[in-house]
Order: C-alpha cells, then sequence, then structure tokens
C-alpha cells in the first residue's frame, strides 16, 4: 500500500469516484427541489417515492463519507486496515441496490399501465422477474463482500455473486427500454403533437438505458480484468445517482412535455383554422384535428388517452 501506483489505483480512483458523485448528489437533490416545487399537486405516494429515493440517496452519501474518512484518515499508515473492506464501504453498495431496486420497479409499473390487455400480465412479469434477479444477486454481492471483507478475497466472488449481479443489471434496464419504446410506439395515433410527445418519451426511455447499461458495462470489465483494484467500487459510487436521477428526470419533465405538446397543438389548430377560412370543411374533421390531448402521454398516466382519442375518432 506504500507505492504510489498502488494508492493510485486503490483509495485515489475511490477519492476520485467520490468527488463525482458528490456533484450528482448535488444534482439528485436540486432534482428532488424542482419536483416538490413544480409538481405540489401529485399523489402522496408519488411524493413518498421522491422523498425514499432522497433518503436513501442521501444515506449512501453518508456512508460514502464514512468510507473515505476512514480510509484516508483514521487508518491512514495502517497498512492492515487498509487491505480491508470497511463496514460503510459494503453498505454503500448496498444503497446503490436498494435505489436500483425502486427505480427500476417504478419503470415497470409503468410498463404494466401501458400495456394493452392481451400482454398486461405476463410482460410486466418477465420484466419484475429480471428486476427482482437483479435485485437478489445484488444483496448476495453484497453479502459476500461483507463476509470476505479482504480486499483481495474480492475477487472470489466474481463468478457466484458478482458477475451475475452485473449482468442482470444490463439485462433489466434493457428489457425496461425496450418495452417502454415498444408499447410508447404501439400508440401512436395521426396526431402529429402526439406522436412527437412519444418520440420524446422513447428518446428518454433509450437515453435512461444507455446511461445505466453503460456504467453497468464499465463496471463489470474493470471487476473482470483488475478484481484487486478499487476502479470498480469508484465506479458502483456512481450507478445509484444515476438511477435515481434517471427516476427524477422522467417525473420532471412532465410540464416541459406538456408545454411543447401545447405549442404543437396551438400551431396545429392555427394551421387548420386558416385552412377552415379558405376550404370548406366538415365541422367534425375539424373537431377531430383540434381535440389532441397532450396530456394523455403524462409519465403517470401512459398512453391510455391517446387509445380514447382512437376510440372517439
Amino acid at each position: 500500500m506504500s507505492s504510489g501506483h498502488t494508492l493510485d489505483s486503490t483509495f485515489g480512483a475511490m477519492y476520485i469516484g467520490a468527488m463525482f458523485t458528490m456533484c450528482l448528489y448535488g444534482i439528485t437533490t436540486l432534482q428532488t427541489y424542482l419536483y416538490y416545487l413544480y409538481y405540489p399537486k401529485d399523489d402522496v405516494s408519488l411524493k413518498l417515492l421522491v422523498t425514499s429515493l432522497w433518503v436513501f440517496d442521501t444515506v449512501h452519501v453518508a456512508f460514502m463519507s464514512h468510507t473515505m474518512y476512514w480510509y484516508l484518515v483514521t487508518g491512514f499508515g495502517d497498512v492492515e486496515n487498509l487491505q480491508n473492506g470497511v463496514w460503510s464501504l459494503f453498505a454503500s453498495m448496498l444503497m446503490n441496490v436498494i435505489l436500483a431496486f425502486i427505480v427500476q420497479c417504478f419503470f415497470t409499473k409503468r410498463i404494466y399501465f401501458l400495456c394493452p390487455p392481451k400482454v398486461k400480465w405476463w410482460l410486466p412479469s418477465c420484466t419484475g422477474f429480471i428486476v427482482l434477479a437483479h435485485f437478489c444477486f445484488g444483496l448476495e454481492t453484497v453479502g459476500e463482500f461483507f463476509q470476505k471483507k479482504a480486499f483481495v478475497k474480492l475477487q472470489e466472488a466474481k463468478w457466484d455473486a458478482a458477475l451475475p449481479f452485473a449482468v442482470a443489471a444490463i439485462l433489466s434496464d434493457v428489457v425496461i427500454a425496450a418495452a417502454l419504446c415498444t408499447l410508447l410506439n404501439n400508440n401512436r395515433t395521426e396526431y402529429k403533437a402526439t406522436n412527437n410527445l412519444i418520440n420524446r418519451l422513447i428518446l428518454l426511455a433509450i437515453n435512461r438505458c444507455v446511461l445505466t447499461s453503460a456504467i453497468a458495462i464499465v463496471e463489470v470489465i474493470v471487476y473482470a480484468v483488475r478484481p484487486n483494484s478499487s476502479y470498480f467500487l469508484a465506479i458502483d459510487f456512481l450507478i445509484g445517482k444515476l438511477y435515481a436521477n434517471s427516476l427524477l428526470a422522467s417525473l420532471n419533465s412532465r410540464e416541459s412535455l406538456r408545454g411543447r405538446g401545447m405549442q404543437e397543438n396551438e400551431t396545429t389548430e392555427a394551421s387548420t383554422s386558416f385552412r377552415m377560412a379558405s376550404t370548406p370543411i366538415d365541422p367534425e374533421i375539424r373537431f377531430a384535428e383540434s381535440a389532441t390531448n397532450v396530456r394523455a402521454l403524462d409519465p403517470e398516466s401512459g398512453c391510455s388517452q391517446s387509445r380514447t382519442e382512437n376510440a372517439e375518432k
């Protein structure tokens, strides 16, 4: 532990990861504040969900801070202590597992509400099974790390816990994103404003999947190649914040999406009014062209309203 190279690859890496994590925690706190500022009328259950995310994220930061203080201050120069993982390090990993589980359950619930009757049960059930597998492998990984404790022994959990956990993390994100994109795409209508909102929601789902999956892939590669270094632990500090921010961004984007939809609606109505002034059109068609309800694509209500529009037509 005395060489500069060893310190760079262990506690230096963890320190850098902790600094980036604190930046992301600031974004989480800001997004939580903005949520309560702009959506005071949301259901109590949704508010409790946001609160629980912030609380778990704050507890993770507390554990991470204790970890860094233990290694860089309390245990500085104590070679024996520096060779073992402190309890707060593995507790911070547990917080990330819980955060990921909460966020993935939220998106699984959204999949359930978006599903047509034919796939109402089997698609959310399959998605939920993969999410549950991710959570269980995460608990197993943290448990084994607690048991082995020494950094040189952490690689022993590679095949039976850590790698299955990483694979389940990537697979669950991909399945959730694919399901959301497919279900949203199936709710397209002939209304341009509605379809534009669907395109934006699909893009948000893909971006969320790409970000969390990319970090998970990098973490598993680093762990497989350099299991005795702390690079993968530095990356793990970040991943819980990415999950929390992906959910908060999804909730906080509702007003922006709704506003854009309204602007496009107004443009469509103005164009329709111009055509009406110059060409006689059936009044029912005029009503249909101006009846697009952009609130149908609210992330909490899914696209059920789009189906209503199709039925009315």
